[in-house]
C-alpha cells in the first residue's frame, strides 16, 4: 500500500543524497529507523535499489554542469565493486543493531574530517592505482552497510585533492554502478522490502534533482561545511538514537 508520509521521506533522503554525493542508506538507513522504527536489515537494505534510481537522475544534472570525472568513477569501480559483495555477503555473521552503529560511527569520523580541512589540496599527484586496497575496503564497508558507497567515497575524494564538487558528482556515478551487485546480494538474503523501496523511490526522484541543482549552484567552501555539520549532528542522534533501543 502505498504511503505518503514515506513519499516525503523519500523526498528528502533524494534532494539530501543529490546535495551531498550520497547512495544507499546512508542516510535514509537513520531515518527509517528513527522515524519510522524499520528493522535493522531492512533499514539497511531496502533503499538501495532507489541509489541505483536518484543516482541516475543526479548524475543527469550533474553530467549537464561537466563534474563527473568519468576516469576515476572506471579505476575505483575496478576495485569497489569485488569488495562490496564481500561485504554484502558478510552481513550474515553480523548483528544488524551494530551495524546501524558501526554506521554512525563512519558518519562522525567523516564529517570531523571535512569540518576540520581548512582547503582543498592540488589532485595532481593523486594515484589511483596505488589506493586499490582502499577502494576494495570502501567497497566491502559499503556492501556491510548496504551503502552504494557515495557517503565513503565523497569525502576521501575530496580528501585526496578533488574539488568538491567534482567529488559529490564522481560519487554518484559511482554509486549508481557500484549498488547493483550489493543489491543483488542482499536481496538474494531477503534484506530488502520491495513495497517500502518503492514508496521511498516515489518520493526520492524528484528530490535527488532537485538537490544536485541546489549543489551545482551552491559555494564551494559554503557547501563542505554544511556537508560536515550536517553529518555530524545527524550522525551523533543517530547513534544515541540506536544506544538507547540497543540498551
Amino acid at each position: 500500500m502505498i504511503s505518503w508520509h514515506i513519499i516525503v521521506l523519500g523526498f528528502v533522503i533524494g534532494m539530501l543524497s543529490g546535495m551531498f554525493g550520497f547512495g544507499g542508506s546512508s542516510i535514509s538507513t537513520p531515518m527509517l529507523r528513527i522515524f519510522l522504527s524499520v528493522s535493522p536489515y531492512y533499514a539497511l537494505a531496502s533503499p538501495l535499489p532507489i541509489s541505483t534510481v536518484s543516482s541516475c537522475v543526479a548524475s543527469i544534472r550533474y553530467y549537464k554542469e561537466n563534474l563527473i570525472d568519468w576516469s576515476i568513477t572506471k579505476k575505483i569501480l575496478i576495485f569497489l565493486i569485488p569488495g562490496s559483495i564481500a561485504g554484502a555477503y558478510f552481513t550474515r555473521f553480523v548483528s544488524g543493531e551494530y551495524l546501524m552503529l558501526l554506521t554512525g560511527i563512519f558518519l562522525i569520523y567523516i564529517s570531523l574530517r571535512l569540518i576540520l580541512r581548512k582547503r582543498e589540496k592540488s589532485s595532481s599527484r593523486i594515484s589511483f592505482v596505488k589506493l586499490r586496497l582502499i577502494w576494495f575496503l570502501v567497497g566491502f564497508v559499503s556492501g556491510m552497510l548496504a551503502n552504494a558507497g557515495g557517503i565513503l567515497i565523497s569525502p576521501l575524494l575530496v580528501f585526496f585533492g578533488i574539488k568538491i564538487k567534482r567529488a559529490i558528482a564522481t560519487s554518484l556515478s559511482i554509486a549508481l554502478i557500484g549498488s547493483l551487485p550489493v543489491i543483488v546480494v542482499h536481496g538474494l538474503l531477503n534484506h530488502i522490502n520491495w513495497m517500502l523501496t518503492l514508496c521511498l523511490s516515489l518520493g526520492a526522484i524528484p528530490g535527488s534533482y532537485i538537490g544536485a541543482s541546489i549543489t551545482a549552484g551552491m559555494d564551494k567552501k559554503r557547501l563542505r561545511i554544511l556537508y560536515g555539520f550536517f553529518l555530524l549532528l545527524f550522525s551523533l542522534y543517530f547513534i544515541i538514537f540506536e544506544l538507547m533501543k540497543l540498551f
